[in-house]
């Protein structure tokens, strides 16, 4: 009980016991409304760890270059039949560092994400896994982040920074004009 109420406080929570002898024991654990935990699926991107929030994540496949084509400025591919943009996730957020080159039957991780009743295919460098995290909301200095919508603390002390569909989505979009 020791470790709970120790990580509550870092969270600025607390944790009440009220017991009554031969009845049983309520515990009650407050947390500040600031503070959501959702599912998110984390992944790599020039050699950051991101978060992307599951309910925006219809799938994750794999795609090799050759499988990709170009559409105007913007790159497709062909799902099911049904065509769909794709962008890479490292020039969404702008990332200078050039990307090592791939071969043309190089296996490419793409996650496809659903907001706001439109689709599209995000080019990342790795999937790692999905886990369950707490959002926290950015510095007022950090909030203008382009794609950026919180960041969580993970096990290890280490930061990730949790996408916003949403603003990913119209980055793509304006990327293609």
């Amino acid at each position: 009980m020791d470790v709970v109420r120790s990580n509550v406080r870092k969270l600025n929570g607390t944790v009440g016991v009220t017991s009554v002898v031969g009845k049983g024991s309520i515990f009650t654990i407050k947390l500040p409304l600031t503070l959501a935990i959702i599912d998110a699926l984390l992944m790599k991107t020039a050699g950051q760890v991101f978060a992307l929030p599951g309910t925006a994540v219809e799938e994750t496949l794999l795609v090799t270059e050759e499988n990709l084509s170009h559409l105007t400025r913007r790159k497709a591919i062909n799902l099911r039949g049904e065509v769909l943009g794709v962008s890479k996730l490292r020039e969404l957020l702008r990332f200078n560092e050039p990307e090592e080159g791939v071969d043309a039957d190089t296996e490419l991780p793409v996650v496809v994400v659903s907001t706001g009743g439109r689709r599209m295919g995000l080019v990342v460098d790795s999937f790692m896994r999905r886990q369950e995290m707490v959002i926290k909301p950015l510095a007022p200095y950090l909030a203008s982040l382009p794609g950026i919508s919180g960041a969580s603390v993970m096990g290890d002390g280490g930061v990730v920074l949790i996408l916003d569909p949403a603003e990913l989505m119209t980055l793509a979009i304006e990327e293609a004009l």
